[in-house]
């Protein structure tokens, strides 16, 4: 897996406990659907391109197959979750993040580092 950069959006989010935990999510009006991933094991955070004709129809459990995660090991098709819908804290909390459906300014988003899901 390579490193891509994506453009998004920062939102806070909060577990029982512990309150404004940044999250990143991507919107479709960017022009292109990038979705944001998770290994819900570690924490780890990937991206995937949908706009790449071999993802069509495919979940991305089906996507990773048989890749491991770099940063835990455990294989990705048993513990890829939609990100932020679903994240791990750095203290291992899981939580739930919805992004508004108002959408911030483009002056707003800013462009991070994910490592990209290929198939």
């Amino acid at each position: 897996m390579k490193p891509r950069l994506v453009r998004c959006y920062r939102g806070f989010a909060s577990v029982p406990g512990r309150f404004n935990i940044q999250v990143f999510y991507t919107v479709p009006d960017f022009g292109y659907c990038i979705k944001l991933f998770t290994c819900i094991k570690c924490g780890e955070l990937f991206m995937a391109d949908f706009e790449n004709p071999s993802f069509e129809n495919k979940t991305a459990g089906q996507i990773v197959g048989s890749t491991a995660c770099p940063k835990c090991g455990h294989l990705l098709r048993d513990t890829i979750q939609p990100y932020p819908e679903h994240f791990r804290t750095e203290d291992g909390l899981i939580g739930r993040f919805e992004p508004d459906q108002i959408f911030p300014p483009d002056s707003e988003s800013l462009v991070k580092k994910f490592l990209e899901i290929n198939a």
